[in-house]
């Protein structure tokens, strides 16, 4: 391996890691004065302990290369990760020299050529799958239709069988624990996030202190919000075991782990389902109406869970809470969920509910002329999506209000807030914001399309807003910026930061005075904007049954 133990990988899987981060590498064969040398893709096979045992790729069949490994199969792979110049003026002592950190592998192998047009349709299809995996709608090599078939024939697939392997993590493991801390802090400071990583991978924990020292402090958390958030991971992470499940599995256990809270709370006197009418097929509405015969205001309630999770079910309590204490129908949206479903179909499903609505709500005691958006989460984006799309279509009258709750409102959350509160510990990871948005769009480019990322919209001319934010939550800077654009555009808003609640905390509402304020400030909200009493309200009793 290494030429110093010391920076030496700890395991097998460092190489791997590297290699699957960084798949770029140099194959280099021939003999001395006359190497040749291609940098191509290779992915890496391990044996079940980890070991490297192959590297997979291909040439072009132009390419001369290759023909030369039926003579001599020997090559050498150069392979260079995460790597950056160490400046001094980081360090407290600055009569210290510059340096370098860096992540190398070198592999001695053999190369076998697969020569078939199976071995190439192959090899090329797993690393279309794995380059593609996570990415908004990703590619796949069907899409090039006969073509595909053409370009496997200019192929020639490899098998490189490891003979050696001699990795070099450089990584601040000969520097004194202060020194350490000055290029932690300076590759933090100056956004080399990767190599940063790396070090924080090899430092056996004496990095932490270095990190802690320039992040901003986490909060901490209500402790009835906390109690709630705690066996709700942790349950997850109980019946996950471990395992790489599809999107349907963790739906079950998603709806499972909630069940428990969503249990009691406000009685409707009417509970119906019907349908929708909508360009993408029928929706499935649920209609909770807390004093049925009279009409009354309408919320229309869209559900978080990264558009990807979550239910009418695991919001139901949340929805009955506003029913009861506005006194309006409140409405949930059974939109579909991606993967299997991207970006605009959800949103569009919105805007045709809204018109369904109009139409068609008298008929089901609801005042169609009188009808608010919102959601929490997933549901506040849709929200702001919806109405951002009426009022360009000339119908912004349509919707009256927008209560939105913790909403991501961009692709883009800041390093100090994934930092701060994005951790494996907190609701909502900065992991999860990224996953959920690449399976949420069809493509890149709607990352900064206005109706998904809505900082980036004109937002004049909107109904009015409630934004309820916890302190403690990811996606509360840019739910503080969205309410600030929208106050420098004249709009009606009113913003409420909770203190010590997360992400989700409104479905803590069964144990949380916090969470059952935020509703409560939420119903307050529709009250005022549609001038109406709530007459259910008044009559809500102690075990939040409502009694017309």
């Amino acid at each position: 391996m290494s030429a110093l133990p010391l920076f030496q990988p700890r395991t097998s899987r460092d190489v791997a890691d590297l290699v699957a981060a960084q798949p770029l590498a140099w194959i280099v064969s021939g003999p001395a004065g006359s190497l040749s040398a291609t940098p191509l893709p290779v992915q890496v096979e391990c044996d079940a302990d980890g070991q490297p045992l192959r590297l997979l790729g291909h040439f072009g069949r132009s390419n001369p290369q290759w023909k030369a490994f039926a003579d001599d199969p020997r090559a050498t792979v150069l392979l260079i990760g995460p790597h950056g110049y160490v400046s001094p003026s980081w360090f407290a002592d600055r009569s210290r020299a510059p340096t370098w950190n860096y992540t190398t592998v070198i592999f001695e192998v053999d190369v076998e050529l697969r020569d078939t047009a199976e071995d190439a349709d192959r090899l090329l299809r797993h690393l279309v799958d794995d380059v593609e995996r996570g990415r908004p709608g990703p590619w796949a090599v069907e899409e090039m239709g006969p073509r595909y078939l053409s370009l496997r024939e200019y192929v020639v697939g490899f098998h490189a069988h490891i003979r050696d392997t001699r990795a070099t993590f450089k990584l601040g493991q000969d520097e004194r624990d202060d020194v350490f801390d000055d290029i932690l802090r300076g590759l933090w400071n100056t956004g080399q996030l990767p190599l940063a990583t790396w070090m924080r991978r090899f430092d056996n924990g004496r990095g932490a202190d270095a990190i802690a020292s320039i992040e901003p402090r986490a909060q901490p958390l209500d402790p009835e919000i906390a109690g709630f958030i705690d066996s709700v991971i942790a349950e997850g992470r109980r019946l996950v075991g471990g395992r790489a499940l599809g999107w349907p599995a963790l739906r079950e256990i998603v709806e499972q782990v909630r069940r428990p809270w969503r249990e009691g709370g406000p009685v409707m006197a009417r509970t119906e389902e019907i349908f929708a009418d909508t360009r993408h097929g029928p929706v499935r509405l649920r209609i909770h109406d807390p004093a049925p015969g009279t009409p009354k205001p309408t919320l229309a309630f869209l559900h978080g869970g990264g558009w990807a999770m979550f239910s009418l079910d695991t919001h139901d309590r949340v929805m009955r809470e506003l029913a009861a204490r506005a006194g309006v129908a409140v409405v949930g949206i059974d939109y579909a969920l991606s993967p299997e479903v991207r970006y605009p179909v959800a949103l569009e499903q919105v805007v045709d509910v809204v018109h369904w609505l109009g139409a068609n709500g008298p008929a089901y005691g609801m005042d169609g002329e009188q009808l608010a958006l919102g959601g929490d989460s997933a549901g506040g984006n849709l929200s702001t999506g919806a109405v951002l799309k009426l009022r360009d279509a000339g119908e912004g009258h349509r919707v009256g209000a927008v209560l939105s709750y913790f909403a991501g409102f961009s692709p883009d959350a800041s390093a100090q807030s994934r930092r701060r509160y994005g951790t494996d510990a907190d609701m909502l990871t900065a992991v999860e914001v990224d996953t959920f948005w690449n399976y949420y769009i069809s493509r890149p480019a709607d990352r900064n399309d206005p109706y998904t990322h809505g900082l980036l919209a004109d937002v004049d001319g909107l109904p009015p807003y409630f934004i309820g934010v916890g302190e403690c939550d990811v996606l509360t800077e840019q739910n503080m910026a969205m309410a600030g654009k929208l106050l420098a555009a004249g709009n009606d808003v009113r913003i409420k930061v909770y203190p010590g609640a997360p992400h989700s905390f409104i479905e803590a509402v069964k144990v949380s005075k916090i969470a059952r304020q935020a509703l409560e400030d939420g119903a307050q909200f529709l009250r005022r904007v549609f001038d109406h009493k709530g007459a259910c309200m008044e009559s809500l009793d102690k075990s939040g049954t409502c009694v017309a």
